[in-house]
Order: structure tokens, then C-alpha cells, then sequence
């Protein structure tokens, strides 16, 4: 499923507003609420520089730079992560390949400038931490399929002040590093705006809170998103800044090669 990456924060999660109706009569099921936050529409390329900041269980911080640019060729939509600062993480790259088909895995590749190899990321290590972060390489590559998960809706509840539904999210797959989460998703236009993951013994694992959540040229965006691992101690806060939409970004930038490039 496609709801919990980075590149949706500020593509996936940017979306027009969707006015609530029933269906039929019927309320909403928790699949429903989820396919409707999964189909909401997203600009056909994204742009956006942004502020991670890494904080211990001391209290100490380690901040970086970043910039993302999407680009979505209707069938496949293709990101780029490129790290400036600081210099031990300067030109750290990481190119993913999201695929629309039902069934089909994300392809993703990693660039550490220091090993001079591009190096792809498995299905195995999509759930290792990204960069020391407290997001997964599955959050940032968006390898979660609608599919892939069956849905309880728990109830309504309000979350960071607004009218929610609530879903829990359990895998298919037990594999899974996050076998089962529970989301929040807004009434008027279904963004995510908290989720809980759990562990594989179903303890709480790691906690998001997005906000900063407004209309940008038409486009509802998340420019906040807070992720705490409630185990560790250590959490991980990522802050968007220049925001466009609608850039036209060269197909070749959205390559292996271009990697070593950037």
C-alpha cells in the first residue's frame, strides 16, 4: 500500500479535498476508507527540499539536508532522494521505482558515495532503518500494496484535533517488520494524519504524526511528519520546505546512472 512513504507526505498525501458521502446509504468499511485515501489524485511531478532531524535517546541531535523530486509516468512513479549536508551523508542518493500494477514490488537502489556502488535494496532489508532514521526503507519506497493488508474499521476518533477514522491495517504477510498498524485518516479529505505501528509481538513500535497540513497550488500537503520509535527512544522529524508542483523534470534524472551523478 502506498499511503505510509515519505514520498507521499508531500505527493501522496498532497491531494484534493474528497468530500465524505455515504455510499449507498452504507457507512464506510475500513477498506473503503483506505482506498479512498490510496486513490486520492497527486501532482504529476513534485519538487521539495527538506530538514531531517535525527534525535537520541540523550536528547542529542544530528540534523541533515535533502531534496526529493517524483515524477508519476501513469504506470510507475519514480523518486529521487538526494542528501547535501552534512558531509559524512553529502551525495547519498536513493532512486525507487513504485510501481501501479497489483503485485508488483517497488525497485529501489541505494548510492553511497564512500563505496562508489550502486547497490540495490532486497525485499529483505526494505525494513531496515533508512539512513539511521526512524522511517523503514518500505516507508520511503512505498512497498505497502492495498493488497496486501485487510482492514478493521475501529470506530471515529479525533487526532491532532481533527475528525478521524480509524484502521487498523493488518498484513497478509506476518513476515513484516509492522505486521499490523493502526491509522487515523481525515473525514474531509482522507489524509493520514497518525498511525501506530506494531511489532511482531504486537507492541507498540513506532509512532507518526503528520502535520503542517495544507492547500499548496491546489493541493493538500503534509509538511511535517514526526516519527517516534516509543522502543529506542530515538526519533526522527522531517520538515518540508519549497514545495512546487507541476515541475518538468527530465526522465533521465530518474536513473541508475544518474545516481553517481547528483
Amino acid at each position: 500500500m502506498k499511503t505510509l512513504t515519505i514520498k507521499k507526505m508531500a505527493s501522496l498525501f498532497a491531494a484534493t479535498a474528497i468530500i465524505l458521502s455515504a455510499v449507498h446509504g452504507q457507512s464506510l468499511s475500513g477498506y473503503d476508507v483506505m482506498k479512498k485515501a490510496d486513490e486520492v489524485p497527486s501532482p504529476k511531478t513534485s519538487s521539495y527540499k527538506a530538514t531531517m532531524t535525527l534525535t537520541d535517546k540523550k536528547g542529542k541531535n544530528r540534523v541533515r539536508e535533502l531534496t526529493m523530486k517524483t515524477k508519476d509516468y501513469g504506470d510507475v512513479e519514480k523518486s529521487l532522494i538526494v542528501f547535501s549536508t552534512p558531509k559524512d551523508v553529502a551525495g547519498v542518493s536513493y532512486l525507487t521505482f513504485d510501481y501501479d500494477a497489483t503485485g508488483k514490488d517497488s525497485d529501489s537502489w541505494l548510492y553511497m558515495p564512500a563505496m562508489k556502488k550502486v547497490r540495490r535494496i532486497s525485499g529483505t532489508s526494505k525494513g531496515d532503518d533508512f539512513m539511521g532514521s526512524d522511517f523503514t526503507y518500505e516507508d520511503v519506497g512505498g512497498d505497502r500494496e492495498l493488497e496486501d493488508y485487510n482492514y478493521n474499521l475501529l470506530g471515529e476518533e479525533k487526532a491532532e484535533g481533527f475528525d478521524c477514522y480509524k484502521v487498523e491495517c493488518l498484513a497478509k504477510d506476518k513476515s513484516v517488520k509492522n505486521p499490523r498498524y493502526i491509522v487515523w485518516i481525515r473525514k474531509d479529505n482522507f489524509m493520514l494524519t497518525k498511525a501506530d505501528f506494531y511489532d511482531k509481538q504486537n507492541n507498540l513500535h513506532r509512532q507518526l504524526v503528520c502535520s503542517g497540513i495544507e492547500k499548496i497550488n491546489g493541493f493538500w500537503t503534509t509538511k511535517k511528519m514526526d516519527m517516534k520509535n516509543v522502543q529506542t527512544k530515538h526519533s526522527t522529524v522531517l520538515e518540508m520546505k519549497d514545495i512546487v508542483f507541476g515541475l518538468d523534470l527530465a526522465d533521465n534524472m530518474f536513473t541508475q546512472g544518474a545516481l553517481e551523478r547528483n
